[in-house]
This record gives structure tokens, C-alpha cells and sequence, in this order.
């Protein structure tokens, strides 16, 4: 098992007002307790889709989070998960990789990645800068873009990888808890970072969102996706 409480911090993140100041406060002050928030409801599946339970883990905690998925043509990954309401998302975090082997977490960036043991060399890719004026409603557009850089598409390439941006929302999605509230303008100002950690540094100024990256391998074409979710 791994666990690893990195600390948080920000890379230049500059906020348009003062209810984005007040978030990024806030996610600083509370980093080394963020582990030991606890989960409201009970978790008791078998041979479920890993990411759907990860993202019930998330669920009604405020976190923010990373998953990574790597899968041949059918075989994606399932996993299984017990723990009944009032653990720890640490406890729950620990629970989830002692019943899943392949896989790890660590709270990195003050975002909580579930990843396979190995990890997936693109998320490795070195961000030398990226800039961004955007909104806390756009941050899926935002890894869109980070997605379109040269060295990302130039490490795509030379691993043999196809695809990147996701088409937005899957059909027929709405939002779960919708909430009645004005965007926060936001800066992004990224430098020096693996891809991995620009995409924790970039969903961490959404409200409550969640990245995924899934990689396939199937009959010799490999692709790759990348989305965000929220329960927003």
C-alpha cells in the first residue's frame, strides 16, 4: 500500500476575486487533515467497473481527485471495495488498494490519485509552462489544453499513442447535485510540472472534480482519454 501526504502547494495560481482566494485558503489550511474526513455512506461491491468505485469514495467529501485506468480491448479493470459509513477516506483509501493490488494512492498536490502500480509513462510528461484565463467552470477545457501542447504531443507520439481530449459531457449525462452559483474567474500559471500534477493543480480549482485518464491498448492501436467529473 502506499500513502504518501505530499505538500500542497500552489504554482502561481492567481484568483479573479475573492471567493476563489478564500477556496485556495481554505485547501491549504485544511491539506493535512483532508485524509481524515470521513465517508457518509456504506461501500459494499464485487467485480465493479475500479473507477465508478473510486468515484463513490469521493462522494460527498469535498475532494478533489485523480484516477488512471490502463486496459487491453475488454479487460477494464474491476475491483471490490467493504467499508461501512463513518471510515476515514484514508481508511477507505488503504481498504481500496489492500483489495486491489495493482493499483495505489498517495494525496498528491492535495488531490487524491488512484493509479496502477507502474502508473502510465505519458502522465510523466514534463510541462515546461502553460498560462490560462479561464473560469472555475472550465477547468475540463483547461486539461484539454494542457493536452494540446507540444511536448505532450510530441511524448504521445513517440509512445505510440492516439487521442487526448474528451467531446464533452457522455450523452444523456446531468448534473447529480446541481448548484446555483456564479463562476470564479481563475489564472492557471503552470510551470515545471509533470502532466500528472498539472492535471491535480488544474481540477483542484474546480468545486469538487475528479480526473480521469484511460488508456487502451486493443489489437496494437493504443489511445488514450482524458475527462473530468463531479458531482456539480
Amino acid at each position: 500500500m502506499k500513502n504518501h501526504l505530499c505538500i500542497f502547494t500552489w504554482i502561481m495560481v492567481a484568483s479573479g476575486g475573492p471567493m476563489a482566494a478564500h477556496q485556495f485558503a481554505a485547501a491549504q489550511a485544511n491539506q493535512p487533515q483532508v485524509a481524515e474526513i470521513r465517508i457518509n455512506h456504506d461501500i459494499f461491491v464485487e467485480n465493479q467497473r475500479l473507477e465508478f468505485i473510486f468515484l463513490d469514495l469521493l462522494r460527498g467529501t469535498g475532494l478533489h481527485g485523480g484516477f488512471v485506468e490502463t486496459a487491453t480491448c475488454s479487460d477494464l479493470p474491476q475491483g471490490r471495495l467493504q467499508i461501512r459509513q463513518g471510515v476515514t477516506v484514508q481508511q477507505a483509501m488503504d481498504e481500496l488498494v489492500a483489495a486491489n493490488p495493482g493499483y495505489e494512492w498517495e494525496l498528491k498536490d492535495g488531490v487524491v490519485n488512484l493509479t496502477p502500480r507502474g502508473g502510465a509513462q505519458l502522465l510523466g510528461t514534463k510541462i515546461a509552462k502553460f498560462q490560462m484565463d479561464a473560469t472555475d467552470w472550465e477547468m475540463e477545457a483547461a486539461l484539454q489544453d494542457v493536452l494540446r501542447l507540444p511536448e505532450v504531443r510530441e511524448r504521445e507520439a513517440s509512445l505510440g499513442l492516439k487521442g487526448g481530449t474528451h467531446a464533452g459531457p457522455r450523452a444523456g449525462a446531468v448534473e447529480e447535485h446541481p448548484v446555483s452559483r456564479q463562476p470564479v474567474p481563475v489564472h492557471i500559471n503552470l510551470q515545471s510540472v509533470s502532466l500528472q500534477e498539472a492535471f491535480n493543480q488544474v481540477v483542484a480549482l474546480s468545486l469538487d472534480g475528479v480526473w480521469i485518464y484511460r488508456e487502451t491498448d486493443c489489437n496494437g492501436a493504443k489511445t488514450y482519454t482524458v475527462e473530468m467529473r463531479s458531482d456539480h
